[in-house]
């Protein structure tokens, strides 16, 4: 490939600063005065007649030189043979052959892969991502309403072989591959409103932190995309902690008792009389307490209403509520990958 001669072009002026019309230009080998050949042309196919003349306006044309043999000699003269400059040894600039890098290839290990979670701060799902928010997705012939697009399928058929238990619209078919060349969706897994736990064995034996009765929907700490958990509680009285109350106080009422006297000669009539209880030493010795009105039948004894009333620590509190049972976090988006 040829290059151009960096002068051309451009206008060249004497020392007064006046355009140099008819300056001469002359290329040679290098260290001698044989005339090298340079071009018109970016072929190389018209040589210039030397020396090469500058315009009215002091501007040489364009000067092709050949690569080879890649250096030159440069001479120019003024239109009266005064010399301007005379260089030796320049080197022809060599267009470099551009060789891009190969792109190679890089480890999977290195790459997000399909199905993986991540959080996100924003709003919209980011590309070759769609958000974990229970829609769904598929072909885009399909009409899921989180992403309907070809390049869903890697994720519908991971889905698929990986939780049975996801939702695929018209029914699950025999195998994935058919469900998505039939046009079905697949529901996402749902974060909204969630964090994410380790499952309960992951290749190991069950921890058992978590109860599988606690476990949402009879299943189980070890099934894949299972919930667990609600944001309130209401305490049982089974869950609430061994204690004891303080003690209250017990207050009688204002009262008073009505009495009869009885003689111990019970020809006599009794008579009416206040406070106290009614005594005999004849006949019934002992009798069951009375709480009516008293009135002259031989026998009657007199008590009180039976109840009393306890103030202080012992009376009733709280209201059996559900109490919150969230812990501090942050709401972020939760993406999947394709």
């Amino acid at each position: 490939m040829a290059a151009i001669w960096p002068g051309g072009r451009t206008p060249w002026l004497d020392e007064n600063g006046a355009p140099m019309v008819g300056a001469q230009l002359f290329f040679y080998d290098v260290n001698t005065t044989t005339p090298q050949v340079v071009y018109t042309d970016g072929s190389l196919s018209v040589a210039h007649d030397q020396p090469i003349l500058a315009n009215a306006r002091g501007i040489f044309p364009i000067v092709y030189l050949n690569p080879t043999p890649g250096s030159y000699r440069q001479k120019m003269l003024e239109a009266d043979d005064t010399l301007v400059f005379d260089d030796d040894d320049i080197s022809v600039p060599q267009a470099a052959d551009y060789v891009p890098p190969s792109a190679g290839e890089t480890s999977v290990e290195l790459l997000a892969r399909t199905g993986d979670l991540k959080p996100h701060y924003g709003n919209t799902a980011t590309s070759g991502w769609v958000r974990a928010n229970g829609r769904t997705i598929g072909s885009a012939a399909s009409g899921a309403t989180e992403r309907a697009n070809a390049d869903c399928e890697d994720l519908f058929l991971h889905l698929w072989t990986e939780d049975s238990t996801l939702t695929v619209s018209g029914g699950r078919g025999a195998s994935a591959a058919g469900d998505w060349a039939a046009n079905k969706t697949i529901q996402l897994p749902d974060g909204r409103d969630r964090g994410f736990i380790g499952l309960g064995a992951m290749g190991n034996t069950d921890a058992n932190r978590i109860a599988d009765t606690l476990v949402d929907g009879g299943e189980n700490n070890t099934t894949l995309g299972a919930t667990v958990g609600a944001s309130t509680h209401t305490l049982t009285s089974g869950q609430m902690p061994a204690h004891a109350h303080g003690n209250g106080t017990l207050k009688m009422p204002n009262h008073g008792h009505a009495f009869r006297v009885s003689t111990s000669d019970s020809s006599q009539s009794a008579t009416d009389g206040g406070g106290g209880f009614m005594l005999r030493h004849f006949n019934n010795l002992t009798r069951n307490a009375f709480t009516g009105t008293p009135s002259n039948t031989d026998g009657q004894q007199i008590g009180g209403s039976g109840e009393v009333a306890v103030t202080g620590a012992m009376a009733d509190a709280g209201s059996g509520e559900a109490h919150p049972n969230v812990q501090p976090s942050m709401f972020v988006l939760w993406l999947i990958k394709l």
